[in-house]
């Protein structure tokens, strides 16, 4: 088992990074981030664990074999098709052993002294037809403190190779060492041109000059199970065990330990910092989007008022023309002349009147036709408005299954509900007009016409026996002129009678009139604003919540943010202790 207990040139950091290590474990705790918090609990574990040294490559490539070559034993299973289906860590034991730990995951062990500072992980191939087998690979990766990649000599450096590499190299910026294996099946002179095309090719594409080992595992393991010393040079075994167990001291293999999480989590930590900055740079638009989107909604119910005055004035208009007609037939049909025609004609004054007044543009009809426009009006704006918001949200903030919940409250049955409910109210009102009910009101007009007349004539038959009586009987008493004047005077009333009995029914009508004119205006203006109150409220409910939302939203991201940067600081910091920055 390693342990940081003797002198390395990070030592100092130890502490730091278990502290660092904490940190982050609690972090991704805190946002649930659970697959991120196993892998800080795997490395802060393995900052007690043995060195991990990763074999990678292409399956048929030699990964197997190449570590039964440094055994000396068949101890893993290899061959041309892919074997290995599962990553299997192999440490030091007192004898072989292959036993399985966990899913995908094996523990093998061989008697071997370098296996007890260092664990050997065998990985399936990165090319392999199994998918599952790159996945778990890449799933590894992060545990690894160094890569040893392992190519073939006969397909080096393939497109898949070029992608895994820039993987390591990319994401997880992770150490990698070049074994070129099967030498055994080249030249020495295609072999320098095959190590110059990977050296060249590695830092055109990845950008880092790679360490190459060149090895043939086949002959390193036949001549150890042979004892050929001869082949066993020649297959250049030798080289890569110097390098791996021997120039990897304690002090560098401690390193690799307390560096690797530094780059892993720099990696993480600057990925997830410009993730969660857009996140509120997105929440910040969708916030003041959805803010243009409520002032455009104030805006639309003022033009909806706006236009809804017209209603106003075509009601006016309405109860201008009844007054208007009123006028016109008080003028030519209710005058004494034609009070005389019509009974000398025994023609009816209400009936004239009903036809007339009433008959021709019934203000009733007028009335029900401008409340369907207006019950039609309000019900295609709460419509539009409704399309109008969700249109909004599912393309200016973008739709999301909350913005959804929010939105599929407006059922499509509140359209007619709505119309229906400001119809009967409207109408309702509308009769009001029955307080000028034609019936009534030329009964009222035939008692004026005939109560007029009837005063009309008697005040004259009298103003007339006056005047013959009081010439006749009275004239020794009164003088003439007198008489005349008090018979001139009484025609006079009767002749005053029947124009004001007719200016105060006209002016009752008027009065009227007008009274329901205003008083159904007023209801009609109450009842629409109402409508649209009520419809532009639910929607600024709606949206003002899913705004809610985006705040919520938007400050614990922003929380996020805080403590991922104070995180990746930390991680600066201690790069720049180890050298690595």
């Amino acid at each position: 088992m390693l342990t940081i207990t003797t002198k390395a040139k990070h030592r100092d950091i130890y502490p730091e990074v278990v502290n660092l290590l904490d940190n982050s474990r609690k972090f991704f705790e805190r946002i649930s981030v659970s697959d991120m918090e196993k892998k800080v609990v795997e490395m802060r574990t393995q900052l007690e664990e043995p060195f991990y040294l990763l074999v990678a490559g292409e399956y048929n490539s030699g990964k197997s074999s190449f570590i039964n070559a440094m055994c000396g034993e068949h101890v893993l299973p290899d061959g041309p098709t892919p074997t290995t289906n599962r990553i299997t860590l192999l440490t030091y034991g007192d004898k072989i052993e292959i036993k399985e730990v966990g899913d995908h995951l094996c523990q093998a062990t061989y008697p071997m002294e370098t296996l007890k500072d260092v664990t050997l992980v065998d990985t399936p191939g990165t090319n392999s037809i199994i998918l599952e087998h790159a996945a778990l690979t890449e799933s590894f990766v992060h545990r690894a403190e160094l890569v040893l990649f392992v190519t073939s000599a006969d397909h080096p450096f393939t497109e898949s190779e070029r992608q895994f590499l820039q993987f390591l190299k990319g994401k997880w910026g992770r150490k990698v060492l070049f074994v070129l294996n099967k030498i055994d099946l080249k030249t020495p002179e295609e072999l320098q041109e095959i190590v110059t095309f990977l050296e060249k090719n590695c830092y055109r594409l990845l950008g880092f000059e790679p360490k190459i080992l060149a090895v043939s595992a086949k002959d390193a393991y036949k001549a150890k199970v042979e004892g050929d010393q001869a082949l066993l040079e020649k297959s250049r075994i030798a080289e890569v065990e110097a390098f791996v167990f021997d120039k990897l001291d304690l002090d560098t293999k401690i390193d690799f330990k307390l560096v690797s999480p530094l780059k892993y989590l720099y990696s993480v930590f600057s990925e997830l910092q410009q993730n969660l900055t857009e996140k509120v740079n997105k929440c910040n638009t969708d916030i003041k989007s959805i803010e243009r989107f409520e002032t455009r909604l104030k805006n639309k119910k003022q033009d909806m008022r706006e236009y809804t005055l017209k209603y106003k004035d075509e009601i006016n208009l309405v109860f201008s023309r009844l007054k208007e007609k009123l006028d016109n037939f008080m003028n030519t049909s209710v005058t004494m002349k034609s009070v005389i025609l019509s009974k000398v004609g025994r023609d009816k004054i209400d009936e004239r009147f009903k036809r007339e007044v009433y008959g021709l543009l019934n203000p009733q009809t007028d009335l029900d036709r401008i409340i369907d426009d207006v019950v039609d009006y309000v019900a295609r704006n709460n419509r539009s408005l409704w399309d109008m918001a969700r249109e909004h949200i599912e393309k200016e903030v973008g739709y999301d299954r909350r913005a959804g919940s929010i939105l599929d409250g407006h059922a499509e049955h509140r359209y007619d509900d709505r119309k229906h409910e400001i119809e009967i109210a409207l109408k309702s009102r509308s009769k009001e007009f029955r307080e000028l009910d034609i019936e009534r009101e030329s009964g009222r007009l035939n008692n004026v016409v005939q109560g007029g007349f009837i005063t009309f004539s008697m005040i004259e038959v009298l103003a007339i026996g006056i005047g013959v009586a009081g010439t006749m009987v009275f004239s020794w008493v009164v003088p003439p002129p007198a008489i005349i004047g008090i018979s001139v005077a009484l025609a006079a009333i009767g002749l005053a009678v029947f124009p004001q009995r007719r200016k105060t029914f006209r002016n009752e009508f008027v009065k009227r009139t007008d009274a329901i004119c205003e008083r159904f205006v007023e209801f009609m203006k109450f009842e629409i604003d109402k409508a649209i109150d009520r419809v532009i409220e639910e929607i600024s409910n709606n949206i003002s919540s899913y705004r809610d939302l985006r705040w919520t939203e938007r400050e614990e991201i922003a929380r996020q943010v805080s403590e991922v940067s104070a995180l990746l600081e930390s991680v600066k910091g201690l790069m720049r202790k180890s050298g690595l920055s």
